[in-house]
């Protein structure tokens, strides 16, 4: 219903502004219409077979994450019962001077396993944003001997940042490459201030923080809500761009092409278009 009304339109305008418009011409121009409501409908279905594979893939991790934590457990009661042989060990060889080189062995093993999969737990942690992947994967900042002006963003204590403190505190986190505080803090924006007109730059520099991470699959969902939720805005192209480009990363040219080419087609005169008809061009 809603085609066939933008095509009418489309048509009216066309015979309004040329008086004779050819009949050849509206069925070019029916043509162009129809490839991009084509293009667009299957960007969405892409999309939302994109959005169903990352939930899958994060369920399959924290089932494992589970699964690693309970072999952990395992391990280090192993662990402990093994301490106890090699004391016993130790002890035997001090009265009568014999060799426990495979209990040690065998120990020094299974320390090696834990300290893997704890190495694989921080990862999981990190991917999955669990409570506490952030304290233990992002180092402390030291304190300077001197405030900075920048510094001037941090509210009295006891006060709640305003709507623009808030946003600039956490811009300020980004351009200083702390971006784990900086997604909390734009988190923390679009949960407070969901109507706010700078909203959708929030919303934009989330998604670059995680492309930044190399993150491609959660920077592709966060440009997309962008997309989305503020069409109207002004970070809607620069979303499509970068949204292209982590598909790429991916190594998914074929959705990478898609979108930066629709964003051609929807933006030509953007600064946006003209990088994604470089991209185009070079790959």
């Amino acid at each position: 219903m809603k085609s066939s009304l933008f095509r009418n339109i489309i048509y009216a305008s066309i015979l309004l502004a040329a008086g004779c418009a050819s009949h050849q011409e509206v069925i070019r121009t029916d043509s162009r219409i129809s490839n991009i409501e084509k293009s667009r409908d299957q960007f969405q279905v892409r999309m939302e077979d994109f959005r169903k594979s990352q939930m899958e893939k994060d369920q399959q991790l924290r089932s494992q994450y589970a699964e690693l934590y309970a072999t952990v457990d395992r391990l280090q009661e192993q662990i402990q019962l093994l301490s106890g042989k090699i004391e016993e060990k130790e002890h035997q060889n001090m009265l009568f001077g014999s060799s426990g080189g495979s209990v040690e062995s065998k120990f020094a093993n299974l320390e090696q396993e834990t300290q893997s999969i704890k190495d694989r737990l921080l990862r999981i942690e990190e991917y999955l944003t669990l409570d506490g992947a952030a304290k233990k994967s992002t180092p402390s900042k030291p304190v300077p001997e001197k405030p900075t002006a920048k510094e001037k963003v941090e509210p009295p204590p006891g006060k709640e940042m305003s709507e623009n403190e808030l946003y600039a505190k956490a811009k300020q986190d980004f351009d200083s490459g702390e971006l784990e505080t900086a997604r909390t803090g734009f988190q923390e924006f679009l949960k407070r201030f969901p109507k706010s007109a700078i909203a959708d730059s929030a919303q934009f520099w989330v998604g670059e923080i995680f492309y930044r991470q190399k993150w491609y699959e959660k920077a592709i969902l966060e440009y997309q809500k962008v997309i989305e939720n503020y069409p109207k805005g002004n970070k809607v192209q620069a979303s499509l761009l970068k949204q292209g480009f982590s598909f790429f990363n991916l190594g998914d040219k074929s959705n990478g092409r898609l979108i930066l080419k629709e964003l051609i087609n929807k933006y030509p005169s953007s600064n946006e278009a003209k990088i994604a008809k470089q991209k185009l061009e070079g790959s």
